[in-house]
């Protein structure tokens, strides 16, 4: 295998990062950097990068290492007995078993890096302690805050009440938010000088939540004195746990003052920030999660929400009210009071749910009113996609005043499923701003009114996360500043030049569109030989960000692809929290995710 790494990275299935820190561990371990440990280091490298928290070494007994097999077969140890790579693996002292020290670390067929499987032991470790931990339910049978909800709403508020840990999984407009108002109002009925936080992945997320509360509170029955209770805001988990330059606040050392906290938008969190949360919570804490376990995993390693609901299969709580399962702390809500069911939306993200594409693109052939469909798709975007998209944004940058501004910004959205290439959300959004400058509706500079941002690297100081959005404006002494949500309903103006990093934001990738809902959304998809194929949860989640009208353009041949491909991120939590291991469908070498 002589320079097989760097073949590899000549070929692009492997990064230089993989590269350089499988010569390290070969350099470590005084081997070859072609040799079978240096090649499993870049193997589990580079999959933590591509979301995999470890890799499965009985995986690969029959499936290519990598996508291209542009490397000969008999060159990869794919007809090497599992256990024999294991022992192969166990041979160097920089190769460890649970519960050592050492970088690389195996546990029955995962290898991690041992960062990541630290991560995980904690997080099944904080998961399952709070498992047993059940308090006294009677008060919820006398409360009166449980109406006008449905059985699936009070079984989840009762889980809430009963356990430490319980996550609430649900499609838009299922009924999450009147749940989890009818969870606080029942928790401070009984507690009423319970300590509670609300919190979400993303500062735009956390907004959301804190809106649709206080528009279910304006519309519930919950009694005054409960009411004055609830939090009044939501902020980022990094917020919460004050991050800063110099690292963490909370953690064990120091914990949070909370009994409960409520995270929604748990999809899109990773396992280092879920396994940060928990550490810095105190044992008897509890932990309710709400999210949608259909949607797209996080974008960095790990799928914890999919893990903790058993990725997408039936859940069956237990019998044995004695010795609780992770099953016993999962409510689903399936009713949909937002779409109808039978047509439009919601049925489109029902059907890419269930990976039915026949249905799928019957249904996009058909005259629904709520959805559109182009389906020439060549070897780049059509002009017309960008004429329907200008028409949506004109009002952006015509408006009188930030604020009018913002709200046109943000009834309508593009969205792409890949960052690069003539598909991706860079190249649309030079597209979108060259064509304005055409027509003369924004000025020529780099920096113009009107001009979406989206913040791509954390500023602790500033208090500006990952995925924030903001907007160019000129304040009243005709300076141009960069205005973003203060989280209370109002606009805070930063100096542009103190920004972190930040792209424009006219079209952005599905990834960073999780958390926020438009009337309308209008989906990008390169066709189905692109490099990144697109997968059954990235098109249900570019689906579920609509709540008035959808426009795909995409070919068939892609559509059909992503409604039969299930990404799958592979970690050992499902299995240490007591899922039966299942093996994947369609199963995706990480060098082509």
């Amino acid at each position: 295998m002589k320079r097989l790494l760097k073949t590899l990275v000549e070929f692009g299935d492997i990064s230089y990062l993989s590269y350089y820190f499988a010569e390290f561990i070969a350099e470590k371990a005084d081997e070859d950097i072609d040799s079978m440990l240096a090649l499993s280091a870049a193997m589990v490298s580079e999959a933590n990068q591509q979301g995999d928290v470890c890799i499965m070494l009985d995986r690969y007994f029959e499936e290519p290492l990598f996508h291209s097999e542009r490397i000969p077969k008999p060159d990869m140890p794919l007809g090497v007995d599992i256990d024999q790579w294991r022992r192969s693996l166990l041979h160097y002292h920089c190769v460890g078993i649970a519960g050592e020290t050492c970088p690389l670390i195996i546990e029955q067929n995962r290898l991690y890096l041992y960062r990541y499987w630290f991560y995980e032991d904690r997080v099944a470790h904080y998961i399952l302690n709070r498992l047993h931990s059940m308090d006294d339910a009677n008060v919820i049978k006398q409360s009166k805050v449980l109406k006008d909800i449905t059985d699936q709403q009070k079984h989840a508020v009762e889980l809430s009440a009963r356990r430490q840990f319980t996550v609430i999984s649900g499609g838009p407009g299922t009924g999450k938010t009147t749940t989890v108002i009818q969870i606080l109002s029942t928790l401070l009925s009984q507690q009423a000088d319970m300590r509670i936080a609300l919190a979400a992945p993303t500062g735009k997320a956390a907004a959301r939540m804190m809106e649709s509360i206080q528009l279910g509170l304006e519309r519930s029955s919950i009694d005054g004195n409960i009411r004055q209770l609830i939090p009044g805001e939501a902020s980022t988990i990094h917020r919460l746990l004050g991050y800063r330059r110099q690292g963490l606040r909370y953690s064990h050392n120091h914990k949070l003052a909370l009994d409960c906290v409520v995270v929604d938008e748990a999809s899109m969190i990773d396992l280092t920030l879920m396994y940060r949360l928990l550490d810095a919570l105190a044992d008897k804490a509890r932990v309710i999660l709400l999210g949608d376990r259909d949607q797209l995993a996080s974008v960095a390693a790990g799928n914890v929400l999919g893990d903790i609901t058993n990725q997408g299969h039936a859940i069956h709580p237990g019998t044995d009210i004695t010795t609780p399962t992770i099953a016993d702390s999962v409510a689903l809500l399936t009713q949909s009071y937002r779409f109808d069911q039978q047509q439009g939306i919601g049925k489109l993200a029902s059907l890419v749910n269930t990976g039915d594409e026949a249905a799928v693109l019957a249904l996009l052939q058909s005259d629904d009113p709520q959805l559109e469909w182009h389906s020439e798709v060549l070897d780049q975007p059509q002009r017309g996609i960008f004429e329907n998209i200008l028409t949506y944004y004109r009002a952006v940058v015509s408006s009188d005043n930030i604020a009018e501004a913002l709200q046109a910004f943000e009834t309508t959205r593009v969205l792409c499923a890949v960052h690069s290439g003539a598909f991706g959300d860079e190249a649309i959004n030079q597209y979108i701003e060259e064509s304005m400058r055409k027509r003369s509706w924004i000025d020529v500079d780099t920096c113009f009114q009107g001009k979406p941002i989206l913040i791509t690297r954390n500023d602790y100081e500033l208090g500006l996360f990952n995925g924030d959005i903001g907007m160019l404006w000129f304040d009243d002494k005709h300076r141009l500043r960069a205005y973003f949500s203060d989280g209370e309903g109002g606009l805070r103006a930063l100096a542009i030049y103190s920004l972190p990093e930040y792209v424009s934001a006219w079209a952005m990738t599905v990834h960073k569109s999780q958390g926020s809902e438009f009337d309308s959304v209008t989906l990008i998809l390169p066709p189905e030989n692109h490099r990144y194929p697109i997968s059954r949860a990235l098109l249900y989640t570019a689906i579920t960000r609509t709540r008035q009208h959808l426009t795909i353009h995409a070919s068939q041949e892609s559509l059909t692809a992503a409604c039969n491909r299930t990404d799958v991120r592979h970690s050992g939590l499902a299995t240490k929290l007591g899922w039966q291991e299942s093996l994947a469908k369609n199963f995706i070498p990480f060098s082509s995710r």
